[in-house]
This record gives C-alpha cells, structure tokens and sequence, in this order.
C-alpha cells in the first residue's frame, strides 16, 4: 500500500510547474532577505505595521518617513500593464511594469524606479530612505468598445503599493 501517488511526485518537478512556481515565490522570497538584512544590519525592529498606499497616475503622494521626514513618491508612468493587446491569440499574459520617482524637493531632484511583481522585469521592491517600497498591484480601467484602439491615459490607472515601517 502506498502512502503517495509517484504521478504528483514526477508531475511537480516538470519545467513549466517549476519555473510557475519559481515565478511566483523569487519575488517575495527576495522581499523577505531584503527585509531581514535590514533588520539585522540596523540593529532595529519596528511593531508598527506595513502601509498600503494608493496613487493615481500622474499624481504623488506623501508617506511618513523615518524620523518625521517624509517620503514623496510619485506615479510617473506605465510601461507594460501586462495583459494581452489581442485577448483572441493571447498564449499567456505578462506582469505589469510601472515607473514611480521619489521626489526630493530640496534638491529638486527625483530618483527613478521601475517596478514588477515578476523580478525577471523589473524590481518587485526597492529601498527608499531606510524603507521599502513593494509593488502590490496595477488596477487598470476596463476595456470599453469606446476606447479599444487609443491608449489609456495614466490618470485611469491606479497603483497600489505597500511601505514598509
């Protein structure tokens, strides 16, 4: 009598199932290292919680930073919204890929940063003044019959990311 089927066994270890699985868990798997290297290389462990913040495109955002000194991102650009721009041939779907600046108004300079949750695109998170700042996701307008063929301007879209403390 057999405690386990052999099938599941050889069918999880096939190339698609793997790279499937190794798509999904390498981004939050970095997030992770990123988060507890900071955590032993200051030394400092914060209870308070993740933020989650919502910015619409074209638009920038305040988020309380370190020390009382804020951190203002700003929403600057979609490159890939990751769907399929002829849903009847469409093999698979990509991820999306967005581009946020951090603003720094006394230099008057801003830092750019391209964002995915796949990390083969672009990076799932990036450090900004001792925080992280984690891509969670790009809600798009939906498609109307009206609007197929132009493209969608930024202020349609919405990107939500999450800060950590």
């Amino acid at each position: 009598m057999l405690l386990f089927e052999p099938r599941l066994i050889t069918s999880f270890f096939e190339p698609r199932m793997l790279t499937t699985a190794t798509l999904i868990a390498a981004p939050t798997l970095m997030f992770l290292i990123a988060s507890l290297l900071f955590l032993l290389m200051t030394g400092r462990s914060s209870a308070a919680e993740p933020q989650r913040i919502e910015i619409r495109g074209g638009e920038s955002v305040e988020v309380p930073g370190p020390n009382g000194a804020p951190i203002t991102l700003k929403f600057s650009r979609v490159i890939s919204v990751g769907r399929c721009v002829a849903p009847a041939n469409c093999q698979r779907t990509s991820a999306p890929v967005v581009e946020i600046e951090q603003v720094q108004p006394a230099r008057g300079q801003a830092a750019r940063f391209r964002l995915s949750p796949a990390a083969h695109l672009a990076a799932p998170f990036v450090p900004v003044q001792g925080r992280f700042i984690a891509f969670g996701e790009l809600v798009t307008p939906p498609r109307e019959l009206t609007s197929a063929g132009r493209p969608t301007p930024l202020d349609g879209y919405v990107l939500r990311l999450t800060v950590t403390p």
